[in-house]
């Protein structure tokens, strides 16, 4: 899922003050839309997605030309170089010297999804992906995209920030999810959050994604299909406080990867957190050109 930098750390320390919080929730909202945008639209952005490659164990071959194992677009070189898979590690050799790491030409090197070393040429650049499916190569056009309105929201409004409690998973319990490229993962469970909207019991699955990340929540709704992305949206929730209590801000609610480009391997919403409900808050979906 997206890493969003903004600090999330709010909500548990808003659970003290929340009588006096209406103004400091929505800076702290506009503050947190602001680095949304840039993540969407800036460097490296989901925007600036040029391409997706799954490899196979072996050798392929890269670049623009129509006899490559991998096509790249059209201004990139005919023939870029190759790529290699065996022992799940993956090295990338090229006979060009225009091609290069940090700013130095190189002939080979291993590449891992952990360092994401970036190959660069002309201006595009790519990465090393491992899901579950195997190693992935992501591609990034790295000209700046002209300033625009890239993403809406609905306008934020307090009541959507309501008080959960939390229901601790059992020891190693995980949580499966379809993804778009038509797999299933599956990751550690952060248990659920219980709430009430309406006056009526809602509940979510979260993922724990490990130390230092906060849950991650993959949820459906009404508006799904009508103002929102059809296939749902994630939220990001701190971790609750010594009694159990956390805060979910649904203003926050945003569209996965997937709404922007054809490029991502998000998951998608599992089926129990599927709301019966309309959750009218967060982002709008995606504007197609």
């Amino acid at each position: 899922m997206q890493k969003i930098l903004i600090p999330i750390l709010f909500a548990t320390l808003s659970l003290i003050t929340h009588s006096a919080s209406a103004k400091s929730y929505k800076h702290w909202w506009q503050e947190w839309k602001k680095e949304y945008e840039k993540e969407v639209s800036g460097p490296g952005g989901w925007l600036t997605l040029a391409g997706l490659y799954w490899l196979e164990e072996g050798k392929s071959s890269l670049g623009s030309a129509e006899n490559n194992e991998h096509i790249f677009p059209k201004d990139t070189p005919a023939h870029l170089g190759n790529i290699s898979v065996k022992d799940n590690a993956v090295t990338f050799s090229t006979t060009l010297n225009s091609i290069q790491v940090d700013g130095k030409p190189i002939k080979s090197i291993k590449l891992s999804e952990e360092d994401q070393t970036k190959v660069q040429f002309t201006h595009y650049e790519f990465f090393i992906l491992k899901r579950e499916k195997g190693f992935a190569i992501r591609l990034i056009d790295t000209t700046p995209l002209a300033e625009k309105d890239f993403t809406r929201f609905i306008p934020f409004d307090e009541k959507w920030i309501v008080t959960a409690r939390h229901v601790a998973p059992k020891p190693e319990q995980k949580i499966r999810m379809a993804t778009v490229y038509g797999t299933t993962r599956e990751d550690y469970s952060a248990g659920y959050l219980e709430f009430q909207i309406n006056g009526e019991l809602q509940r979510l699955e979260a993922v724990d994604y490990g130390p230092g990340e906060p849950m991650y929540i993959m949820f459906s709704d009404t508006t799904n299909g009508e103002s929102t992305y059809s296939a749902g949206r994630y939220i990001k929730v701190g971790w609750p406080n010594e009694k159990g209590i956390t805060l979910v801000d649904f203003n926050r609610a945003y569209n996965p990867p997937c709404a922007y480009t054809l490029y991502a391997t998000c998951p998608l919403t599992p089926k129990q957190n599927r709301l019966e409900i309309a959750i009218n808050a967060g982002e709008l979906d995606v504007i197609k050109n």
